[in-house]
């Protein structure tokens, strides 16, 4: 493959694709805007700033959830496969962008940091397979999304450790692609995500509804 097709992958395909989510998330933005949002008509019980500040604490306090509370390693899971696939996503700027950054120690700490979510994106994979439950509904769009992310997390550490241009080539097309992709799939939950709970943390601490405070087994 030709330096300016490289070149062309890393930078201008890149561009591209950010541009192509940008727009694509401006128009479901502008949709989402017009639909109706009733809010709290009772009288106000606690801070809703506050609950929205506890929402997103909930994330690093297992014991405010029943689920978490209940399923410390499926949190601990979570927790591990959202900082890998975080540190993907970093890498894929650093890495073009930062040169004099990506220094030989902090791509190892990167690919220490990545790894881990290729392990738990396998087990996810074999879970929906395997589970009843979990195969029951799940989507094409379930399996692929994992899939394709798996790819993606292993590039990312392949590309890192070995540098090898046969890696990058292959990391970046896969941004690309996941840059193209993700606004019509699940993957779009990390953009609601943070809606969710400002919306849902604005509602509870409106009502003066707060995470419990002690761990319970």
């Amino acid at each position: 493959m030709s330096p300016s097709t490289v070149s062309f992958i890393e930078y201008e395909l890149q561009a591209i694709a950010l541009i192509w989510m940008g727009v694509i998330y401006t128009i479901k933005a502008v949709q989402l805007s017009k639909l109706p949002m009733p809010w709290e008509r009772g009288e106000k019980s606690g801070s809703p700033q506050m609950g929205v500040l506890k929402s997103y604490g909930s994330i690093f306090m297992p014991w405010s959830m029943e689920s978490s509370r209940k399923h410390r390693f499926r949190w601990l899971g979570f927790i591990l496969y959202h900082i890998g696939a975080l540190v993907a996503i970093v890498n894929t700027f650093t890495l073009p962008f930062a040169p004099s950054f990506m220094t030989e120690n902090v791509k190892l700490i990167f690919a220490i940091l990545i790894a881990p979510s290729v392990v738990i994106g396998l087990i996810k994979i074999i879970q929906r397979l395997i589970q009843p439950e979990l195969r029951y509904i799940s989507t094409f769009d379930d399996y692929f999304s994992l899939l394709s992310l798996e790819f993606f997390l292993f590039f990312g550490v392949m590309t890192l450790l070995t540098g090898a241009p046969v890696w990058s080539i292959s990391y970046f097309l896969i941004t690309a692609f996941f840059l193209f992709y993700v606004p019509f799939s699940k993957i779009s939950h990390y953009i609601y995500f943070f809606f969710a709970h400002v919306l849902t943390g604005w509602r509870y601490g409106y009502r003066g509804i707060n995470p419990q405070k002690t761990t319970q087994s």
